[in-house]
């Protein structure tokens, strides 16, 4: 990632009523699709290691085997397409602790703190949807460290989160995030710049009816 710059990043959650759920986390490198290729053809650029396809795939399938192997969680499944450069994982969750698990697992084993320190909870008695947010200032040493045509590659990078509810949303509490038009789903989308540098928040606290 730090040497392409142009990617996305989806974050999907599926609630129910009771806290059980269902999540997805997308990357999707397609943007540069040309420029990954490039680099994978070589062993290493700028000091940085370049993982082969071989690679890649084993590290998908060492994530969904951990995955498999977490309390709370079922249904794991994973997409790759080494053409597109996109990859996706998805799985059901019990309870938000499984989904702090899932979410744990995936930026533990690929060193991705590109959301900072993230934790949910869920109230099902209050229904009261949260995402607790703390800035890690890590990732922005880490982007300090590339060079200025690198980091500036990131200037087409975006996180986006999405929420989706069974009950209508009352009220949601973060200014940068959008609510749907049937009030069951909310969206926020930002750049992955402003997260690194900690200039955006993700906190949120999402009151359903």
């Amino acid at each position: 990632m730090a040497l392409t710059g142009c990617l996305d990043i989806v974050e999907e959650i599926d609630l129910k009523s009771n806290g059980a759920g269902q999540i997805k986390a997308t990357l999707n490198m397609s943007k540069s699709k040309t420029k990954v290729a490039s680099l994978m053809m070589l062993d290493q650029v700028n000091g940085i290691k370049v993982p082969s396809k071989t690679t890649i795939q084993n590290e998908v399938n060492t994530v969904v085997r951990l995955l498999k192997q977490t309390k709370g969680i079922s249904n794991v499944v994973s997409q790759l397409d080494l053409n597109n450069y996109i990859v996706s994982i998805k799985c059901d969750f019990n309870d938000v602790k499984a989904l702090n698990a899932f979410t744990k697992t995936i930026s533990d084993h690929f060193k991705i703190k590109v959301s900072g320190n993230t934790s949910y909870a869920y109230n099902s008695g209050t229904k009261v949807f949260e995402r607790q947010y703390k800035f890690s200032p890590e990732g922005k040493k880490e982007f300090a460290k590339l060079n200025a045509e690198n980091q500036k590659s990131f200037n087409d990078a975006y996180f986006t989160s999405i929420y989706r509810f069974a009950d209508p949303v009352k009220k949601q509490e973060n200014g940068l995030a959008k609510l749907s038009s049937n009030k069951k789903a909310v969206m926020l989308k930002t750049g992955v710049v402003g997260l690194v540098n900690g200039k955006v928040d993700l906190t949120n606290r999402i009151q359903l009816n």
